[in-house]
């Protein structure tokens, strides 16, 4: 069996910084076995207490989670929601696109969260919620009422009498939400898509959700029906990347003013969490009305841990190789020592990350070095710096994880609203340094941030996107297109939408074909693909804004992360930027010199996926430093599928052939070969 020392430079650092990014608790997968159990379990303790009180007598109640960037929020909110999921449904929203939208943003993000299926379950939130309803919880009623359309909505409304809005549109869609072939769209009226008339005439309504006082109504139809079954806790995180007021300071106010209506209006079953980063929220606290404040019903602060509960995350991070070991280890945390931390932190006191942190330097220094650095004698002494690490290659890395889990979690377009997609889109213009851009050009107050405006050496352009299936919508939407291009307010006009157009025969598209008609305007379909791509570096900004991102042993800030987004070129395979003319379409992540591979006979999609296994066995070893030639397979795998083992095989004997990598003991086993990196 290996040593531990062993181990320890045949695997990737156990405190590799790409796992350090927190995010929507439903989308991260956290592992169990490196919880730590005692830290912050004070606050967890008092959400659990505040979520039992909201269960037995329905009033909602508002907590607020400070704490200081890298003190564990998020990671915290995903505890607190695999630990009390039996007791109620966990909805995740993340930052809104545009305030005037925020109540449209909630219900999507909740209806979003409720389509979940927690571990250990088979069915979604949602319809386990439903399923609880005291009405089909009645014995035989329930198949009953699962048989006609009419007796379920009928026994609905007998049992929540008024208060509901649009009962009948509501009750039935909550029954075709039962049904598994109408369930999608169900899902997608629930949320707010605006549907066009042949989905809405299988759901059987005439209507969607489609303003803002429509959205806040049926969030207030979750409400009642919790009465019946569980409550619903939403929680607000990463509000470090919302939409700036006039004076350049977040709209807290936006949120503020929708927890205020809950307790207002006296919607009942909801545990609302709010985590900020404390300097944030002292910050811009005092811009928020006071009467909203006081809807706050307790503060909750993530203070930093003790050294021991330090030790303790060091040690379920290294549980593994200490359980392969041989022979076992004198001390959990070997080969880390506890006066590194005790050195670093002489207070006795550390935030979470900061622990990793120091963790991630001290094993590269290892993993190079082959021992651990010595402690300085004095405590004035500067301590050994670790091995410098490839930042280029860090974020490269980050990037490719964060896209790589973005294209499994984002399906279809649908998924975004169109003020969303444009505010991703903003973002990687602004990375891209376009010059001018000016978000909400379109002249129509419902439809003004479905657009924004950039300029460019010769052109005053204007982007429209929008994916609404509504053709009645996208009528409206093209006499706004058209009304600006008649007031010659931009020179240029791209639209970008790749549903349905409509036909001949509606008024949108003969709109559509007047404005596109001229040359200066241009109707682009996007992809999924290039969505993904805006997905991927939305997340990542979020985590920049809330100094959540940890890249190469740095917490890059928005500025520093559009630097690194220019230098690597990652969005540079975006076709819908390509289509922009904003990037080149030049294959990003290229190292210099790098050596082309290709399969004999093989498509371009394979060929691409050899280029990406490539660009990631790079990246991998230029801040690893070394690795078993089985692990990096393993990991290689597990970024691209679709590889097989021989692929990754032959890529790493080309990279060593180009002394890209070196490659120890060749003729050992698979499990005995180490690959060491080769810098230039």
């Amino acid at each position: 069996m290996p040593s531990i020392e062993q181990l320890i430079r045949q695997h990737i650092n156990p405190f590799d910084p790409t796992t350090f990014k927190p995010g929507n608790f439903w989308k991260e997968t956290q592992d169990e076995a490196k919880e730590v159990a005692a830290i912050h379990e004070t606050v967890l303790t008092a959400v659990e207490q505040s979520l039992d009180q909201v269960v037995r007598d329905r009033q909602t109640r508002t907590l607020m989670l400070l704490g200081d960037s890298g003190s564990g929020k998020s990671y915290l909110l995903g505890r607190i929601k695999r630990q009390l999921n039996d007791k109620a449904c966990f909805a995740y929203v993340n930052p809104w696109p545009e305030s005037q939208f925020i109540w449209r943003h909630v219900l999507r993000q909740t209806v979003d969260s409720l389509l979940e299926i927690p571990e250990g379950q088979s069915e979604p939130q949602l319809v386990r919620w439903l399923k609880g309803l005291e009405i089909l919880q009645r014995q035989g009623i329930a198949k009953r009422l699962m048989g006609e359309r009419s007796v379920f909505v009928s026994d609905m409304r007998a049992s929540f009498p008024s208060g509901v809005y649009r009962p009948k549109d509501f009750f039935g869609v909550l029954y075709e939400l039962l049904n598994p072939k109408t369930r999608i769209l169900a899902y997608d009226w629930l949320r707010g898509e605006d549907l066009d008339e042949e989905d809405r005439k299988l759901l059987k309504v005439k209507h969607c959700v489609d303003s803002e006082d429509a959205a806040q109504k049926m969030l207030g139809n979750f409400s009642k029906i919790a009465d019946s079954t569980q409550p619903i806790v939403i929680c607000f995180d990463n509000l470090d990347n919302i939409p700036k007021r006039g004076d350049g300071k977040p709209d807290l106010q936006a949120l503020f003013d929708v927890n205020s209506f809950i307790h207002n209006e006296k919607l009942k079953n909801f545990l609302i969490l709010v985590s900020i980063i404390t300097s944030n929220w002292r910050e811009n606290k005092s811009a928020i009305a006071y009467a909203d404040l006081a809807r706050v019903n307790a503060t909750l602060t993530l203070r930093p841990i003790s050294l021991d509960q330090a030790e303790a995350i060091w040690a379920s991070r290294l549980q593994t190789f200490h359980q392969q070991a041989s022979p076992k280890p004198a001390s959990k945390i070997a080969p880390l020592t506890r006066d590194w931390l005790e050195r670093q932190y002489p207070g006795g006191k550390v935030v979470p990350r900061a622990a990793l942190m120091l963790a991630e330097q001290l094993i590269r220094y290892f993993k190079e070095k082959g021992q651990m650095p010595a402690i300085p004698k004095h405590p004035t002494d500067p301590a050994p710096p670790p091995p410098p690490v490839n930042i280029r290659a860090s974020f490269e890395l980050a990037w490719q994880k964060e896209f790589a889990e973005t294209s499994h979690q984002v399906r279809r377009l649908a998924q975004f609203s169109s003020p969303e997609l444009i505010r991703r889109l903003q973002e990687a213009l602004e990375a891209l340094a376009v010059s001018n851009i000016l978000p909400g050009v379109l002249p129509s107050p419902t439809y003004r941030s479905y657009a924004l405006g950039y300029q460019t050496a010769s052109r005053r352009v204007s982007v429209v996107w929008t994916e609404d299936a509504n053709l009645t919508a996208f009528c409206h939407i093209m006499k706004a297109c058209k009304k600006m291009m008649d007031q010659g307010d931009r020179t240029h006009l791209i639209l970008i939408r790749a549903a349905n157009l409509g036909t001949k025969k509606n008024k949108g598209f003969q709109l559509f074909e007047a404005v596109f008609a001229a040359d200066t305007c241009i109707h682009l379909k996007t992809d999924l693909e290039s969505v993904q791509y805006l997905e991927t570096y939305h997340r990542l900004v979020n985590a920049a804004a809330g100094r959540e991102l940890v890249i190469a042993s740095q917490t890059p800030d928005l500025s520093q992360l559009q630097k690194l987004v220019k230098e690597s070129g990652v969005l540079s395979e975006c076709k819908l930027l390509q289509q922009l003319t904003l990037v080149k379409g030049s294959k990003p992540n290229n190292p210099e010199g790098k050596t082309p591979l290709t399969r004999d006979g093989s498509d371009d999609l394979a060929d691409e996926n050899l280029e990406a296994g490539q660009r990631y066995i790079l990246n991998l070893m230029a801040t690893q430093m070394m690795m078993g030639m089985q692990a990096v397979i393993e990991r290689t795998r597990e970024q691209i599928p679709d590889l097989k083992d021989e692929d990754i095989e032959a890529i790493i004997q080309t990279l060593d052939a180009a002394e890209k990598i070196k490659q120890l003991h060749p003729d050992a086993d698979r499990e005995n070969q180490l690959l060491c990196w080769v810098p230039h």
